[in-house]
């Protein structure tokens, strides 16, 4: 396994840039579901060739000084990646989106998020924030560097026994993107109130309202789109994912 971090000059990965990129890399037992063993862990500045705005650095620390002339480099990350491992990040819609516009090899990694495949709730906790649930095991640590999230999110998924299975069985698991084409406007409430977001119709997509289901759900999600309006399910857009698909920016 590998758990990857970055840290970059904003939330847009067709437009901003990683300035800092984590990697920790280690083992864990398939039948046991617990993570063995830290290998290594590293980080690598990137100059972004833009000044890192005032925000970023008041969040990370990081200056222009520290990036100036480095370059994130490929051969390493290609070495750590080696093997087909799983990837884990802790917000894997943000960091893949990251990794893949700058290394667009990376593209076929399997991917899986301790954020939301993880189902923090259940297991007794009120928030998802990495800080948060660390702190609920008794850990505090400085946040926002690249190589710390990785080694905190190792630390979080080793303590929180229960959680890693949690994980694994996610990242195992063939879900659906649902998009409610056709949808009225007058529904838009209830979609919402059934965990649908909106999609602003970038990357060449339609305007809609989508959600995310598993695969063994996805006929009761069918179920309830004809209830809503008319041809619901006919009129939505289905697209299967595995573990090599999900978090992808234009999913």
């Amino acid at each position: 396994m590998v758990i990857v971090d970055v840290e970059t000059t904003g939330l847009d990965p067709s437009s901003d840039k990683i300035i800092e990129l984590g990697l920790v890399r280690g083992t864990f037992s398939p039948s046991a579901e617990r993570i063995t063993s830290i290998l290594e862990s590293h980080s690598q500045f990137e100059d972004p060739g833009i000044p890192i705005p005032e925000v970023i650095t008041s969040i990370t620390s990081i200056t222009d000084q520290d990036v100036a002339g480095q370059h994130i480099d490929d051969a390493w990350l290609g070495m750590m990646l080696q093997g087909d491992p799983l990837v884990i990040a802790h917000n894997a819609q943000f960091d893949r989106g990251f990794i893949e516009a700058r290394f667009p090899a990376c593209d076929k990694q399997v991917w899986a998020c301790s954020l939301s495949g993880v189902d923090w709730k259940s297991l007794g906790y009120e928030a998802r924030k990495l800080e948060y649930l660390l702190l609920k095991q008794g850990y505090f640590y400085q946040g926002h560097r690249a190589e710390v999230d990785c080694l905190a999110t190792a630390w979080l998924l080793y303590c929180q026994s229960e959680s890693f299975s949690l994980l694994l069985a996610s990242a195992r698991q063939k879900t659906v993107i649902v998009r409610a084409l056709g949808a009225p406007i007058e529904v838009k409430d209830i979609l919402k109130s059934r965990g649908y977001r909106w999609h602003n119709g970038n990357n060449g997509r339609s305007k809609c309202w989508w959600t995310i289901v598993t695969e063994s759900s996805l006929q009761a999600e069918q179920e309830f789109l004809n209830k809503t309006y008319h041809n619901g399910a006919q009129l939505a857009h289905y697209q299967a994912q595995t573990a090599r698909t999900r978090f992808k920016p234009d999913s």
